[in-house]
């Protein structure tokens, strides 16, 4: 049988291919028709859009494409599709009637590199204008017939709150009660299902983000809707309470998509980190697949361009951010240790997963907007100021903290023996102060507005390390937080490394990081950095870090007032969490940050839509519009404070 072939589209009229499945028994050969149709929102064609994973490019079987239009002269000719697909096919071909469906492993020629990324750019339009969206996990195997009947009925009874992580339950519903009740072979049905690779790849977040109407999600001959997929693993995440360190990252990333989902109000770094650990063929999808779910600023002028390498894509990323933004902050994402290609230090290497968690509730910059150049091929110049010098990287922390409650009060006693000392004097308890803030860098419950419930207090901690501290028995009234502490330490010093100051501080830095690194803190990116000396002119990025008494801008500003704490707030309003300070005295939130000072002469507050949760900066003698960046946050600005800043060169 020939080989189909492609016949080019007509971009500029809107073109893309449709492929008609047509009807036939489970066991017959597979055919299909395609045909160009014109998509636009003036005109939308009936089809579904198809989400699955392409699985092995070596296990291939022909599908049969029958005469139609773009087939050239002959009856029927033979494309070459992955078996994944072709058994997704087979499942989803009904005995009756035909199905028009949008599949991009036949409806797009990918060996025309022009034509692909063309497409790529067409994604928005034929994810969202589908009727639907058709999941394709894959065929029944390992009890997934089971796992999928649990999730269908977990989920009718739950509505998750992705924006705050939150569950609410069905009250006539008896749920609760039975939650905890699966049986091992049950929960490890469910286990298997989210092990399959569509969970992995990356391509399907702007698959399933995109989608407008419904969406389905398709195992063997099962079929659930996608919001109570999500419900219900949103729901067990938090209530089976069997799960273990490795199952619990499993269904963490799952929610991940079930958020973006529900979000919206995208941000290129964050889609980049969050979709980080995703599984794509070629590099620079990493970005191109993510470009979609963007608003248009945020897309920071980057276009699919198959032509050029990955480095370059990555590299374009931080200027172009830079350049549009004035902010550094994709130097967070920036691993000395995780880097697959030769870029600069200073370049994020998004085509590998660290594993390691972002910090949080940090702003050690205090919002400044950025002072930095590139200098010449490689190397971008920064302004920012160094802070301490590494002195000793700590190997007492272990990869993972055991999450039995012996094996974990056996590690916290020995860092508290190695950091804290046995001597009980008032240095001492400050140090295991600052171990209780840095172990859980700085993220308790009490830091978000409404409290994160997933997350232990600081009290707890504190408590928790103190009777450890004092006594040789874990306390039986704090066994039952162990459990949470575990889970929160484990998360929070994941991928990172122990520290000591030359002055006798305590932080948290990346694998990787040396004695004689230095801790500095640069404008425009919110976490502090670990920077390597190179020679006397240039430095390498070596990752963010975590130090108590500089994540709220105090190498900048100087200390907090002693009863304010900054906080993250949620505002329903605006939907988004938004940086405040909290006065633990009154409760009273404030957006102004009192150490700023007065506003230099001409500039004010200006009133906008959301001056509840952020300022916004004008001029009104020169007529200057800054927005968020403050005047009184500028180089010359900081220096008449007294603040040492120095540009160094990033290699």
């Amino acid at each position: 049988m020939a080989e189909y072939k492609y016949t080019p589209l007509n971009e500029k009229a809107g073109e893309i291919r449709l492929m008609t499945l047509l009807p036939g028994r489970f066991n017959a050969p597979v055919c299909i028709t395609l045909e160009t149709k014109v998509l636009s929102h003036a005109n939308i064609p009936d089809f579904q859009a198809l989400s699955y994973a392409w699985g092995s490019e070596l296990d291939r079987l022909n599908i049969h494409v029958v005469a139609g239009r773009g087939v050239q002269g002959v009856k029927s000719a033979a494309l070459s599709v992955t078996r994944n697909l072709f058994e997704g096919l087979k499942h989803l071909r009904q005995t009756r009637w035909s199905t028009v469906l949008w599949i991009d492993q036949i409806c797009v020629d990918q060996k025309n590199l022009e034509e692909r990324g063309k497409q790529v750019l067409r994604m928005p339009d034929i994810y969202s204008l589908a009727q639907g969206v058709v999941v394709w996990l894959g065929p029944e195997e390992d009890n997934s017939n089971v796992a999928m009947e649990i999730l269908n009925d977990v989920g009718q009874d739950v509505t998750m709150d992705w924006d705050l992580m939150q569950y609410r339950v069905d009250p006539c519903s008896s749920l609760d009660s039975h939650s905890h009740n699966l049986s091992p072979q049950q929960w490890l049905s469910i286990m298997n299902l989210t092990a399959r690779s569509w969970f992995d790849r990356l391509w399907v977040v702007q698959e399933i983000c995109l989608a407008r109407k419904w969406v389905r999600m398709v195992c063997g001959f099962k079929i659930i809707p996608f919001v109570t997929f999500g419900n219900a693993i949103g729901y067990l995440e938090g209530k089976y309470n069997r799960i273990t360190g490795r199952e619990r990252e499993t269904l963490f990333e799952i929610d991940r998509l079930f958020a973006l989902k529900a979000g919206g109000g995208f941000r290129l770094e964050h889609v980049l980190r969050d979709t980080r650990h995703r599984d794509c063929k070629d590099k620079k999808d990493r970005v191109y697949a993510v470009l979609s779910l963007l608003p248009e600023r945020e897309k920071l002028g980057i276009l699919p361009d198959y032509t050029i390498s990955a480095p370059a894509v990555f590299e374009n990323i931080v200027l172009q951010k830079l350049k549009y933004d004035n902010t550094l902050t994709m130097l967070r994402n920036c691993s000395i240790k995780y880097r697959s290609m030769d870029i600069p230090s200073w370049v994020p290497d998004w085509s590998i997963d660290p594993k390691i968690e972002p910090l949080r509730i940090v702003s050690a910059d205090s919002s400044a907007r950025a002072h930095a150049y590139s200098l010449s091929k490689g190397v971008l110049a920064v302004t920012g100021v160094c802070v301490a010098v590494v002195h000793e990287v700590k190997n007492d922390l272990p990869r993972s903290i055991p999450e039995d409650s012996a094996g974990s009060a056996r590690v916290f006693r020995q860092l508290l023996s190695t950091l804290v000392g046995q001597d009980r004097s008032n240095n001492s308890l400050s140090k295991l102060h600052s171990l209780c803030v840095t172990l859980c860098a700085g993220m308790f419950a009490e830091k978000w507005i409404p409290s994160d419930g997933s997350m232990p207090t600081y009290n707890d901690v504190h408590d928790y390390l103190t009777m450890l501290y004092e006594d040789s028995a874990e306390p039986p009234d704090l066994c039952s937080l162990s459990p949470a502490i575990i889970r929160h330490n484990n998360f929070t010093t994941k991928g990172r490394l122990l520290i000591t100051t030359a002055d006798g501080r305590l932080g948290l830095a990346p694998e990787g990081t040396e004695a004689g690194d230095r801790v500095c803190v640069v404008l425009g990116c919110n976490s502090p950095l670990i920077l390597r000396p190179k020679d006397s002119l240039n430095h390498e990025v070596v990752g963010e870090c975590y130090m108590d008494g500089i994540m709220a801008g105090e190498a900048l500003l100087g200390e907090l007032p002693r009863n304010w704490t900054l906080v993250e707030k949620y505002f329903q309003h605006h939907r988004g969490y938004y940086f405040v300070f909290l006065d633990s005295d009154t409760g009273e939130i404030h957006v102004e940050d009192l150490r700023h000072g007065p506003l230099p002469p001409g500039w004010r507050l200006k009133n906008h839509d959301r001056d509840d949760a952020t300022n916004w900066y004008v001029n009104d003698i020169t007529g200057e519009d800054w927005g968020i960046w403050d005047p009184r946050l500028e180089p010359d600005a900081l220096r008449a404070r007294g603040v040492d800043l120095q540009e160094f060169r990033l290699v």
